[in-house]
């Protein structure tokens, strides 16, 4: 029967587009295609000399600052000139709006028509996500990423035979996630221990884990080949390693990121004489020495970075007060909150509800493990909040659901089946 009304994740769809395109509009109208951060610039460099020069390369020389995929997705609208910058935010706004029907359908799938409504809103309306919209930096591409790699390792755990479009669609995105940042390299396989533990089959989730350790391989071969060619080194994980870790260990950290020090650096001949990968391997073995001498300050640091990485306010002096701060606040302590007490509560629930706050869980404490020992920032907790809002939207938990595509049905009690396909 037709009603004329739209269905509830059509209208999740726009609210969350709505708001992240007026964002992007709105700053457009008022800042022009300005640049806010040096990442930023870096980005649009990269994709820019792509396709006036055919190479990746910053403008000062440098062919792996950065992992290629972002920048990769960028050179379309880098083709378009300083109009592409506008463009490429509206993309990632409606990227964003895509990742909350990824996080409504989990929840739906997990957890009921309750929890999915709770939770499409709640990605929907993220203040940090509705301002990331508008940086040309990797977080809202990581975030349908990191969503799309949660909700199909939760659908292996639960199927009771995976179909392999599933099992190739969790490697490629775990291809994915590695080729737009470096810190995620050791995620999948984590993921991929708990989809073994938990799985319904596990023959299926062990061929599934060969299958997605054969897609990184072969998403990094050509890009492991071509920073041999350019460079003399593989460069898997990009040439910024070394300088991140000495930016979060170095003699001069705080537990912010501050990367001045490359100034006094650069002042060096001999420095300056090395290329960019040995510069790399230099700041590295610098960061390894200040970690070494002095242990306890290590420790010291990643309490820094922790409060800084989880802080409820913006760490940036100009948004630490006013409207910012106060709705920022609510926004994370809600979330945060909510998610620890279903967590909690699914210790006792069913088999199904442990599973989900599993994968829910263990990227939000990986990343925030990594994050205490490289440098600690909101930003990096940006992608991890839609998995905390899926786990508050859980507290609202329908009893049962019924299974979708022939999985068997769950045990009584169990919220909801999980579906083989989409």
């Amino acid at each position: 029967m037709i009603t004329g009304r739209l269905p509830s994740a059509a209208l999740v769809f726009l609210l969350a587009l709505g708001l992240r395109a007026g964002w992007v509009s709105y700053r457009a109208a008022t800042h022009g295609t300005a640049l806010d951060y040096p990442d930023e610039e870096l980005h649009w460099q990269l994709a820019t000399n792509l396709v006036t020069t055919g190479t990746l390369v910053t403008d000062d020389g440098r062919h792996a600052p950065r992992m290629p995929l972002y920048p990769l997705l960028l050179a379309p609208f880098a083709a378009l000139g300083p109009a592409g910058i506008v463009a490429a935010k509206l993309a990632q706004a409606l990227l964003g709006a895509a990742a909350v029907l990824v996080a409504r359908r989990w929840a739906r799938l997990a957890a009921g028509s309750r929890a999915a409504l709770a939770a499409g809103l709640l990605v929907a309306c993220d203040p940090f996500a509705i301002f990331f919209s508008n940086l040309l930096l990797t977080e809202i591409v990581f975030t349908f990423l990191l969503l799309a790699l949660g909700w199909q390792g939760w659908r292996l755990t639960v199927a009771a035979r995976p179909a392999w479009p599933l099992l190739a669609g969790y490697a490629a995105t775990a291809a994915a996630l590695i080729l737009t940042r470096p810190s995620a390299a050791l995620l999948p396989l984590g993921v991929w221990g708990l989809v073994l533990l938990m799985a319904r089959d596990r023959r299926r989730a062990l061929a599934g884990a060969g299958l997605s350790a054969v897609a990184i391989g072969l998403a990094l071969l050509p890009w492991g080949l071509r920073n041999r060619v350019v460079l003399g080194s593989f460069a898997w994980l990009s040439t910024n390693g070394g300088v991140t870790l000495y930016d979060a260990q170095g003699p001069q950290a705080d537990g912010s990121s501050n990367q001045a020090f490359l100034e006094a650096f650069a002042a060096d001949p001999a420095f300056r004489a090395l290329d960019e990968v040995a510069r790399d391997e230099f700041l590295r073995q610098r960061a390894f020495e200040a970690m070494r001498a002095d242990p306890g300050r290590v420790l010291r640091l990643a309490l820094v970075k922790l409060t800084r990485t989880w802080s409820p306010i913006p760490n940036v002096a100009e948004h630490r007060g006013g409207v910012t701060a106060a709705v920022s606040a609510a926004y994370t302590l809600l979330v945060l909150m909510g998610a620890l007490l279903a967590a909690v509560r699914a210790v006792r629930s069913t088999r199904h509800q442990r599973s989900l706050h599993a994968l829910l869980w263990a990227p939000v404490v990986y990343f925030t493990l990594v994050h205490c020992v490289y440098v600690g920032s909101v930003r990096y907790r940006v992608p991890l909040m839609p998995l905390l809002a899926i786990g508050t939207a859980s507290l609202t938990a329908t009893r049962r659901a019924p299974p979708e595509h022939g999985d068997a049905p769950p045990p009584a009690g169990i919220a909801d089946a999980a579906a083989r396909g989409a």
